[in-house]
């Protein structure tokens, strides 16, 4: 149910989520915004006085008589308009074509040569207004120098130059500081900042920066940090070719009030959501959950063959209560098949156990009458062989009787089996183990599938009465002994004895088929089979014990190598 309200308050988080992150970052936009509308705001306040620099220059220029031979056309002029203006101004000068001085509103020698001046270059070559960089003039002044072409008949006959004072724009910015916060600098063509306001060089962007604030040719505003580490943003606007006006707006108070803003949407968020969720899970718990616990319970407390009892809670949800309509239905007919299979599986018992003991019975027979026909046979040989085939036969039904006497009849313990078979194989050659031969079984706690059981109890039967028959003769004494140890799922199987051991010459001449059994045995067992012969005689065989869901194809194995075998 959490998941469900998880994924349910997915959306909601989503869309929560995404106004506060778009409330955090107009927040911290609001910086690049302000410097931008600062910026705008001086770039018209200095520009104008940058327009109107040029457009006293146009006028001057257009005044007739300006380029007079002497300097009594021109000077009145230019030093009454510097009386007019001297806050603003520090100088105003004429120019011939040759770049002499005809006049200037401060004291200098008239016929200097100016034709060196970057003012009086630009003018005459790009025949406009143009502004110098940051400069020095005669008095010391710092100032930016504008100059105007005197053009006549299509041709540059004068230059008609002033200079404004710097400090004129750093008393128009004290005047009109819209924010004491922001920092405002005039730059030049150069690249050389002119603090206009109390700026430190550290509040200056890196100059890789500020030399790309300076080389767009519009407006420009971005943010990045100051060469003191400081966050800022800064917006650059052309006033005029060659100057701009660059305007620092820190950002560091900005982006801690935007964080507190997405920290309070988002406290505001969790809050929201977790009431939402409390609301929710309260009112599902109450509904649906509640109910489902009680119907679970009463599920686990249900046992087979008992009848599963409805209690229904006031006001529980129609679909609850379908489900424990339904889960009483399924309860009844569970327990009416489980009556039905339990008497399948009791027939099926009592019918396999009848099978078994009917087998056993039969190859006890078999066992009988052969025993009876080797009575009466005079041939040794010939009631030898009898003698051995009835035992091979009885040790079948000994192998049929512990299957019926288990309750599984597919596995059967192998150790009780061993010891019994040994038992049986010492009566049948005459023999009672602890007398002149002992038998010894040590065998881990195993259980051997039927198939495997059977070539198995054919091996054993086989080296055990070989280890009786040709091992000890002549009333020798000795001990025969049977060992079963599992390693994982391998199993090794030991029969040893210690007297003379296997006539293994005789059975290779053809005379007996004993060891061919054998070795046929552990084939079907899947495991190889090793033979010693001294000090008495030793076979082991190493296998693997099959599971009992493979007994169908080993049983098709099985059938295999009995086919190959007839």
């Amino acid at each position: 149910m959490f998941l469900l309200l998880l994924v349910a308050s997915v959306p909601v988080v989503g869309i929560a989520s995404a106004n506060a992150i778009l409330g955090y970052e107009s927040e911290l936009a609001s910086g690049r915004r302000t410097a931008t509308i600062l910026g705008d705001v001086a770039a018209a306040r200095h520009g104008a006085t940058i327009d109107t620099l040029q457009q006293t220059l146009t006028g001057l220029a257009r005044r007739p008589g300006l380029l007079a031979a002497s300097a009594a056309g021109c000077l009145p002029v230019v030093r009454a308009l510097l009386s007019l203006y001297s806050d603003r101004y520090a100088n105003f000068s004429v120019l011939n074509d040759e770049g002499r001085l005809l006049c200037s509103a401060q004291p200098a020698p008239a016929g200097r040569s100016l034709q060196q001046e970057d003012y009086f270059q630009r003018a005459v070559a790009e025949r406009k207004f143009v502004l110098t960089p940051f400069r020095r003039d005669m008095a010391g002044e710092s100032v930016i120098t504008g100059a105007v072409p005197l053009i006549a008949d299509g041709a540059v006959r004068g230059v008609v130059a002033g200079s404004l004072l710097l400090d004129h724009f750093v008393r128009d910015e004290a005047r009109s500081q819209e924010r004491a916060a922001q920092r405002t600098w005039l730059v030049d063509r150069g690249g050389v900042p002119l603090p206009l306001t109390k700026a430190a060089s550290l509040d200056l962007p890196p100059p890789a920066v500020l030399q790309r604030l300076i080389q767009q040719p519009g407006a420009v505003t971005l943010e990045a940090r100051a060469q003191g580490g400081a966050e800022f943003a800064y917006a650059s606007t052309p006033l005029a070719p060659g100057l701009r006006l660059l305007v620092g707006l820190p950002t560091g108070e900005i982006r801690s009030a935007a964080n507190a803003v997405l920290l309070r949407r988002a406290f505001e968020l969790a809050t929201f959501l977790l009431a939402c969720l409390v609301v929710i899970v309260l009112g599902a718990d109450l509904a649906i959950a509640r109910p489902l616990r009680l119907l679970a319970a009463r599920v686990r407390q249900w046992r087979p063959g008992a009848p599963f009892r409805s209690q229904p809670l006031q006001g529980e949800p129609d679909e609850v209560r379908s489900l424990e309509r339904a889960v009483a239905d399924a309860a009844q007919a569970i327990s009416a098949r489980e009556e039905e299979l339990r008497n399948a599986l009791r027939q099926r018992d009592l019918l396999m156990a009848e099978i078994h003991h009917r087998v056993k019975n039969n190859l006890q027979i078999v066992a009988s009458l052969l025993n009876l026909q080797a009575g009466r046979l005079r041939d040794a040989r010939a009631k030898a062989e009898f003698i051995t085939a009835r035992d091979r036969v009885q040790a079948l039904a000994t192998l049929h009787r512990h299957l019926y006497t288990n309750q599984t009849f597919e596995m059967i313990a192998l150790r009780p089996f061993l010891e019994e078979l040994g038992q049986q194989l010492f009566a049948a050659l005459g023999e009672r183990p602890g007398q002149r031969i002992a038998l010894v079984v040590e065998a881990d706690d195993l259980e051997i599938v039927t198939d495997q059981a059977v070539s198995l109890a054919l091996l054993v039967t086989e080296t055990v009465t070989n280890a009786i028959k040709h091992g000890f003769p002549d009333a020798r004494s000795g001990t025969v002994t049977v060992t079963v140890h599992a390693e994982g799922e391998g199993v090794t199987l030991t029969v040893r004895d210690d007297g003379l051991g296997m006539k293994l010459d005789d059975e290779e001449a053809g005379q007996g088929i004993g060891l061919t059994l054998i070795r046929g045995f552990a084939q079907h067992l899947g495991g190889e089979i090793e033979i010693r012969g001294e000090g008495g005689t030793e076979l082991v065989l190493r296998f693997t014990l099959r599971r009992r869901e493979a007994e169908p194809a080993n049983t098709e194995h099985m059938a295999a190598n009995d086919g190959a075998a007839g």
